[in-house]
């Protein structure tokens, strides 16, 4: 009993939704030879202000660029010593989180994270 789960922003119309859910069930059924009954696609949409990517929320006006960052901000003006830094170091692939935000931003803006 295959499950596919997509998760993206809600930007699709029905007719979109429909052929997304019948394209992933016949590639199911292609793959793994479930019977078509047996084969569960679900959409879960989650809005832009809910959404994050890199530290930054989807509403925000510079996601496409600040989505995609491979290091640490800036401090913000005023914050305490120790909280931020000027300089900014990179994130390791070993570091935790790491595998994550590079999952996200392989993903793209609005794309759907598929599992099954």
């Amino acid at each position: 009993m295959p499950i596919v789960n997509v998760t993206t922003w809600p930007n699709q119309s029905d007719e979109k939704c429909r052929e997304l859910v019948e394209e992933l069930t016949l590639t199911v059924n292609r793959v793994t030879g479930a019977p078509f009954d047996k084969i569960t696609v679900y959409i879960q949409e989650i809005a832009q202000n809910r959404w994050g990517e890199g530290g930054v929320l989807g509403t925000d006006p510079g996601f496409a660029e600040l989505s995609r960052r491979r290091t640490r901000p800036a401090a913000a003006p005023g914050t305490a010593a120790g909280t931020g830094t000027d300089t900014v170091a990179p994130v390791s692939p070993g570091a935790p989180g790491a595998a994550a935000g590079a999952a996200a931003a392989g993903a793209g803006a609005g794309a759907g994270a598929v599992s099954a």
